[in-house]
């Protein structure tokens, strides 16, 4: 029985580690996306975010498998990343002023 609660810890340690590591990636990547965000807009680039949000639309109108859900999940989550790029851009320019 003691072997078996330690085994589920360790379970429970790794699968922590493996989640804490998930985050990181993700945060590092938004932060990425960011980076690259500001940098096309200041080159005056074609609006991304639009393009973005119209492509994953004009996507999942195109398949009729596409469940809503799945689409307004992955809005969400574009959204976050561009609302990150919108925070950065910002308080580089408070720091700069």
């Amino acid at each position: 029985m003691r072997q078996l609660v330690i085994d589920i810890l360790l379970k429970m340690a790794k699968m922590d580690v493996e989640a804490k590591e998930l985050v990181a990636q993700v945060e590092a990547q938004s932060l990425l996306i960011a980076a690259l965000l500001i940098q096309a807009k200041q080159e005056n680039a074609l609006t991304i975010s639009d393009a973005v949000q119209d492509a994953i639309v004009t996507a999942s109108r195109s398949a009729p498998d596409f469940l809503q859900s799945d689409v307004d999940l992955l809005l969400t989550h574009v959204n976050r990343l561009l609302a990150v790029a919108s925070y950065v851009e910002v308080r580089g320019i408070e720091r700069e002023g």
